[in-house]
């Protein structure tokens, strides 16, 4: 659920700030991205909103452990050590939260299945958790 709010959140930012820039955001971009690489401008957005996505969740879980969305389902990510049963109380650092992202896009890249990982522990812990070492 904490993840919804997120997301709403990151479209409604995204789309009021193109809406105040009359799109010039989002235009210019695709003109200087075409220039330079020669690329169709389609997969750059596509590259760019996911980089959107992923720094929104990177920094918040950096800065606190909790998103605005987690905030509000009273949830927050917390580090977790080597052993089973050791948890930190403090949130992951950045590389820990770069990991965990990944670890979200692969999930999605195949097709969800890594997420099942959820039910088939006791610590209900995904695949973005193991490899950012974080519980949420």
């Amino acid at each position: 659920m904490a993840r919804l709010i997120d997301y709403q959140m990151i479209f409604i930012f995204f789309w009021f700030t193109d809406f105040l820039t009359d799109g010039l955001i989002m235009e210019n971009m695709h003109w200087f991205m075409k220039q330079v690489t020669g690329v169709p401008t389609q997969p750059l957005t596509v590259m760019y909103l996911s980089l959107l996505f992923a720094g929104y969740f990177i920094l918040f879980h950096s800065l606190g452990g909790q998103t605005p969305g987690k905030f509000i389902c009273a949830v927050r990510v917390i580090r977790q050590d080597e052993s089973e049963s050791d948890f930190k109380t403090e949130s992951p650092n950045l590389a820990r939260n770069i990991l965990r992202e990944l670890g979200w896009l692969l999930g999605l890249v195949l097709g969800g299945w890594p997420l099942l990982l959820v039910f088939l522990n006791r610590n209900r812990r995904g695949l973005h958790d193991w490899l950012g070492s974080s519980v949420v």
